[in-house]
């Protein structure tokens, strides 16, 4: 309610505010996966169109908090969720371009209390502790390589079909085809001896 009122968000919003820190339960109400990165996601579902479930179903405000944050992370980003609400709300919604350095960050600063330098490292503290956390469940297994430019793609599974270097070239091409270098935790024939 603290942000809530500082961003002068009126109480008649309220009843159509509906939060969570249960991915699969924020799945059902948007229809959409989040992708395991996110630490907090805001998204608006318009009222029905038809006149008969406009009364059944009015606009919702729906937010997804991760639950395994530090509770200083967890407060930014419900501020951070809530100033994308106020935009939508106020008929000015805004994306990011670059999370931690745009305007919405400065409007989170100023809500908050925090500097913007400090909600950058803890950005940033809590995307590097998700990343290990995703790692643990999903190892990096293969590296795949550009003959071209010689950049790294790492990946959990292999590829299934013949995918190039998008550095290269936007669109598929073999002169640039990824080939697998190696397998992290198998010693080649090469490195045994």
């Amino acid at each position: 309610m603290h942000y809530w009122n500082k961003l002068g968000l009126a109480q008649a919003e309220l009843p159509a505010l509906a939060l969570t820190q249960d991915r699969r339960e924020y799945m059902r109400w948007t229809g959409k996966r989040l992708n395991t990165m996110a630490l907090g996601c805001y998204c608006y579902l318009p009222a029905a169109s038809s006149r008969a479930l406009a009364a059944a179903r009015q606009h919702r405000h729906l937010i997804f908090i991760e639950p395994a944050m530090h509770p200083q992370s967890i407060e930014v980003t419900v501020a951070h969720e809530l100033i994308h609400l106020s935009d939508r709300v106020q008929g000015t919604p805004r994306r990011h371009r670059h999370h931690g350095y745009d305007s919405i960050a400065a409007d989170e600063a100023a809500i908050t209390g925090y500097a913007v330098e400090d909600l950058r490292a803890l950005l940033h503290e809590e995307s590097v502790t998700r990343e290990r956390a995703r790692r643990e469940l999903r190892p990096i297994r293969y590296i795949y390589q550009c003959p071209g430019c010689g950049k790294q793609y790492p990946r959990t599974r292999r590829y299934s079909q013949a995918v190039s270097c998008s550095s290269c070239d936007k669109v598929y091409n073999p002169r640039y085809c990824l080939y697998l270098t190696s397998i992290p935790g198998v010693v080649s024939p090469s490195e045994a001896h």
